[in-house]
């Protein structure tokens, strides 16, 4: 018994040193998500974590905005989040605005049409300062980031235009 004392101590102290090591690095999920969100920052895309919809329970998802050419007398700070159900309520099916506060009517057409080219991952479209962002989950992976780059530069140019305020009218949020 004695000469495996060694052994035994040698081996607590290697699982002491690996264990904390391998508890911290990242797992083949994370990394497949840096390197998704790498992808979309060299494309342009900025990201930001943001809280799930309400209607989808609790967590955070990300949120991949394409920049607005320019961000000046824009109606922004509006947010469309995918509900539960659908219902005949709801802007677009299963779309609905969040706290009542919704985009410009010049945009809803543009809008719906961006809603069915999105992926099937998709939670939310945000309309902030920095940008048309789309909220996803990221289950698609590389597929559902190109559907997502193809709608935002398809969609933003056309969203944006629709939501300028016209010369002469005080600024927007």
């Amino acid at each position: 018994m004695a000469s495996w004392l060694p052994l035994i101590i040698v081996l607590f102290a290697l699982v002491l040193v690996v264990g904390p090591v391998m508890w911290i690095k990242p797992s083949r999920r994370d990394r497949d998500l840096a390197a998704l969100r790498q992808r979309a920052a060299k494309a342009g895309m900025t990201v930001q974590m943001m809280p799930l919809p309400a209607a989808l329970g609790e967590g955070s998802a990300a949120v991949y905005f394409g920049r607005w050419e320019d961000n000046r007398r824009l109606q922004t700070d509006w947010v469309l989040e995918l509900q539960r159900v659908s219902h005949a309520m709801h802007f677009a099916g299963r779309w609905d605005w969040r706290n009542g506060r919704a985009a410009p009517q010049s945009a809803r057409a543009a809008l719906v049409e961006m809603l069915g080219v999105l992926p099937e991952d998709a939670c939310a479209v945000v309309a902030s300062r920095g940008g048309l962002g789309v909220q996803w989950r990221e289950t698609s992976g590389d597929p559902g980031l190109a559907a997502l780059e193809a709608a935002l530069g398809r969609f933003r140019p056309l969203i944006e235009q629709a939501i300028r305020l016209p010369p002469g009218r005080p600024d927007a949020a």
